[in-house]
């Protein structure tokens, strides 16, 4: 049976060579050809990558992608796995693509192809190990993040709170403008949260016509209702640090007292 196949090609660098070591374009390329002579297969082309292995949008990749996409593709030949890729993730990813569109796989220095069970098994340990991979990328990161709250850091996520900004060595330290805003939301919420004739729509209301008039405004921009609902249900201002369902104390500056955000949050 006369296949359509693709073959795919890579090296980091132009300079890269069988002379410094590597496994030239020009060398690969030649196997695939032999390999397609011997075979039968109908080498239609071959796509050249001049990149890193472990880059995900690499082009030579989308381009075979698209190729297959196309319904064009019965096989996708080349030299060596770990030739064209650095990381087990990216494979694991790709074999999951041919897999889903019933394209053949075959690495011609290791004699593997993904259409007989031999070659589908060794290609699915090599999907397994990626797999595994990425969950102890994710772990790890994970086990971070975690440390770092235990340890009272916040030095993950997102925009900080309004109210906080970092130094120049990358600290968490107060915005000391925006912070008495925070302090001036706060105890101005907490006076009106008194008045028991306003509903909590024309508190806010309120508020917001009193930060208007004494041109306290949110990162430049007028506030608005949700911004004052974020910093008042935010008990990271009290010290408090939360991720997930853990919560500890942050070594950082807080900007008011737990008894005034539980004035505010409690009954």
């Amino acid at each position: 049976m006369n296949k359509n196949v693709i073959g795919l090609i890579r090296v980091s660098t132009n300079l890269q060579s069988e002379e410094n070591g590597g496994t030239s374009l020009e060398f690969q390329k030649n196997k695939l050809e032999q390999y397609a002579v011997l075979n039968d297969l109908k080498l239609t082309k071959v796509i050249c990558d001049i990149a890193s292995g472990g880059l995900e949008d690499r082009e030579g990749i989308v381009e075979l992608e698209n190729d297959i996409k196309d319904g064009s593709v019965d096989s996708v030949l080349v030299y060596n796995v770990s030739r064209c890729f650095r990381s087990m993730i990216l494979f694991g990813k790709f074999y999951e693509f041919l897999k889903k569109y019933n394209v053949e796989l075959i690495s011609t220095s290791e004699g593997i192809k993904s259409s007989n069970s031999s070659g589908e098994m060794i290609f699915g340990i090599m999907s397994s190990i990626a797999g595994y991979e990425k969950d102890l990328i994710t772990e790890r990161m994970m086990s971070g993040k975690i440390t770092k709250v235990k340890n009272g850091e916040r030095k993950f996520g997102a925009r900080l709170p309004f109210g906080y900004k970092k130094n120049y060595e990358g600290e968490i330290v107060l915005d000391h403008k925006n912070s008495e805003v925070v302090k001036y939301i706060f105890k101005k919420m907490n006076l009106l949260k008194k008045m028991k004739h306003l509903t909590p729509y024309k508190r806010t209301h309120r508020l917001l016509k009193l930060l208007k008039n004494r041109g306290f405004t949110f990162y430049g921009e007028a506030f608005k209702g949700w911004n004052i609902r974020d910093i008042l249900n935010n008990t990271f201002y009290t010290g408090e640090l939360v991720y997930g369902d853990l919560i500890t104390k942050h070594c950082h500056p807080r900007i008011i007292s737990k008894r005034l955000f539980n004035q505010l949050n409690v009954g």
